[in-house]
């Protein structure tokens, strides 16, 4: 990840990558060839998400697997045929988790979905908080969290309350309260029940906001119930 995106000291960028597995898998380190299969697609439709959250039809799995391709993956010309359908319609072949299981093993697609997750989320979550004035790697963390869970920061949620991001000269602590707040309402009023359940999430945040840990140096942060430590 570019330096100049990241404003605090490296080992919080491990630590932030470490809370985030946990909110996604229940494990700080996240397994390469996990596979899962949810109904958490467009209009609840079932989908493939392949370890840390690359989703097939939210689009960032066919990356992951193009770039598994272009590292020269053993499997390739296997799942070179499902880049054509894929983010259209719900791959059904149960082959295909299979090939996704056996390519994790392989280093090729750990590397790329180490470099997918920068790309995709933790590059652009980082970028939207500087740009936006935020500086605490706790407020860096909700942001990533936002960018990896839903895909960006939304913007109806921020409509909901009247607090101003730092560069407008608002609060950053406030900000990200309010954030979180609106966020929480959200998930536990979804019609979906699979992002009902997914308040852990943000109730994590909230209380790591409320023992004042905006630097996250205070370990461990308790995620999901799973004690999360830089070590």
């Amino acid at each position: 990840m570019a330096a100049q995106i990241v404003p605090f000291a490296p080992e919080l960028i491990d630590f932030i990558r470490r809370v985030l597995s946990v909110a996604e898998t229940d494990k700080p380190v996240w397994n390469p060839s996990a596979v899962f299969k949810y109904n958490d697609g467009p209009g609840e439709t079932p989908q493939w998400t392949l370890s840390i959250g690359f989703t097939e039809m939210g689009g960032n799995l066919k990356p992951v697997i193009e770039r598994y391709i272009e590292l020269g993956g053993t499997l390739a010309i296997q799942l070179v045929p499902y880049l054509a359908v894929m983010g259209r319609k719900h791959i059904s072949d149960p082959e295909f988790k299979t090939l996704l299981q056996e390519a994790g093993k392989e280093p090729a697609m750990v590397q790329a979905q180490n470099e997918l997750f920068d790309e995709c989320y933790l590059g652009p979550a980082f970028e939207w908080a500087k740009k936006h004035g935020f500086s605490q790697p706790l407020s860096f963390l909700v942001i990533a969290d936002s960018y990896l869970h839903s895909g960006s920061m939304l913007g109806f949620l921020m409509e909901r309350f009247p607090e101003k991001k730092p560069k407008d000269g608002g609060d950053e602590s406030a900000w990200i309260n309010a954030y979180l707040k609106a966020r929480r309402a959200w998930l536990a009023g979804h019609s979906n029940s699979i992002l009902q359940g997914t308040v852990y999430r943000v109730d994590c945040y909230a209380k790591e906001s409320a023992r004042d840990n905006w630097d996250l140096a205070i370990e461990p942060v308790d995620m999901h119930g799973t004690q999360v430590t830089k070590a």
